[in-house]
């Protein structure tokens, strides 16, 4: 998980992949919808939701896409642990393959982020993350942008330059 805000990337020299998209996505007009950037790699859900009680949230986790969480309007709270989920894990999980989603069917420890306003995270392929948590036990409507980048975009990249 890394986590900034978009001032880091805007006013940065960073230039890669994960990097360039945020670019190009922070300076997009907010309205709800997918919005295709890279045919089939990469693209950006913009979302109006609510956050929910963190008890009521699964952690989840993806295979292919990397996710940017953007947080538009609003506060959330993400879950997140170094813990990584495989296919030979241990922890009792289902897998949505058409989605690229998979969710965790147990409880399990988090640690937390909140992410305010231009503030945004990114999740890995494997990391588990559990988004939509309410701030404080207080649900709330939240504007977000979440980006996902295939996996074949940006290879063994650890940092926001692919």
């Amino acid at each position: 998980m890394y986590c900034a805000n978009l001032e880091t990337i805007i006013t940065g020299n960073d230039s890669g992949i994960i990097s360039d998209l945020i670019k190009q996505v922070s300076q997009m007009d907010f309205v709800p919808g997918r919005k295709d950037l890279i045919k089939d790699l990469a693209f950006a859900n913009f979302d109006s939701c609510r956050t929910e009680l963190t008890e009521n949230r699964k952690p989840e986790f993806h295979k292919d896409f990397l996710d940017v969480h953007i947080i538009v309007n609003g506060c959330e709270s993400i879950g997140f642990t170094p813990r990584k989920m495989t296919d030979n894990s241990c922890l009792k999980f289902c897998f949505d393959q058409q989605k690229d989603l998979g969710f965790i069917e147990e409880p399990m420890s988090c640690d937390y982020v909140r992410l305010y306003p231009t503030d945004f995270a990114i999740f890995l392929p494997y990391e588990l993350h559990k988004p939509l948590c309410a701030v404080n036990d207080q649900p709330q409507d939240i504007q977000k942008i979440i980006i996902k980048i295939h996996k074949s975009l940006y290879k063994n990249c650890l940092n926001i330059c692919a």
